[in-house]
């Protein structure tokens, strides 16, 4: 189950990063960010309301700590879209936000994973980096999209990690906060630069999609490691990449290189091992 969960929020949150590019292209991304969060906190308050839970202090602190991170990776990883060469920012967003919960679990000993597991983690961080290995886009400088990308790891790397430590019995209200806790974080950001908050009618459905799906993904990252091991969970989500590059063959008919079809590939592999462990 953990894995099928991951798989569904990778499924989210790549067709949110998908959506996210576009709309960075047509309004400040922190704007975007920004008003998603606001749009995902109305959504998942009523479902937080009707579902219930017991709450604690530590679970709403966790949750606002891991949205704010996670929305200045999002400003980071979206930036690095628009300002800096796309092949560079993703995969080291995308094997970062994976390894970062990897080496935490395992190194303070609160997991350990089994033989197929270890493996297929390996190779899930490997199949990260090739499915995002796109055509280079941006005119940014290397060092700058090493720096974008790593923005954006250590954000949706925290997330997994905050997320984790909730209670089950918090249900979704982990997530309420941490909209609102993103909300908060960028708006004071946009607030002490006086930056002006448009939004561009274009960018209006795309943040709206990207709302609905990052905040159904970090659902069901939440559920999978209520489920399973929080590594795990980690690497299959962040195989979101591949559903990224699915999304941009579709739309626009880019045109997969080899490298990405053996990143898609190895993907499934990794798939199947953590799934057989």
């Amino acid at each position: 189950m953990t894995v099928f969960l991951s798989l569904m929020a990778a499924l989210s949150v790549g067709t949110s990063d998908f959506l996210g590019g576009m709309a960075a292209r047509r309004a400040d991304s922190r704007v975007v960010t920004a008003v998603s969060n606001l749009v995902g906190f109305a959504l998942v308050l009523v479902v937080a309301v009707v579902v219930g839970g017991d709450v604690g202090a530590s679970d709403l602190g966790w949750g606002l700590l891991g949205g704010a991170a996670v929305s200045f990776g999002l400003v980071s990883l979206y930036l690095g879209y628009a300002r800096a060469r796309v092949s560079i920012a993703a995969p080291v967003a995308g094997v970062g936000a994976a390894a970062l919960p990897v080496l935490v679990t395992t190194t303070l000993g609160d997991e350990t994973l089994g033989g197929r597991a270890t493996v297929g983690v390996i190779i899930g961080l490997v199949s990260i980096a090739l499915v995002s290995m796109g055509k280079s886009e941006g005119h940014g400088s290397v060092p700058a999209s090493l720096l974008y990308g790593m923005g954006g790891a250590v954000g949706i790397g925290l997330l997994f990690l905050c997320l984790a430590e909730t209670s089950d019995d918090s249900e979704l209200w982990p997530i309420v906060a941490a909209r609102i806790g993103g909300f908060l974080a960028i708006a004071f950001v946009l607030v002490g630069s006086r930056a002006s908050w448009e939004l561009p009618r274009a960018a209006i459905a795309p943040v709206v999609g990207i709302a609905v799906l990052i905040t159904a993904g970090n659902t069901l990252f939440l559920a999978a490691t209520r489920e399973g091991s929080t590594a795990v969970a980690a690497v299959v989500t962040s195989l979101f990449p591949a559903v990224t590059v699915f999304w941009a063959w579709v739309v626009f008919r880019e045109r997969l290189r080899p490298i990405q079809m053996a990143g898609l590939a190895l993907a499934l592999v990794a798939v199947s091992l953590i799934a057989a462990s």
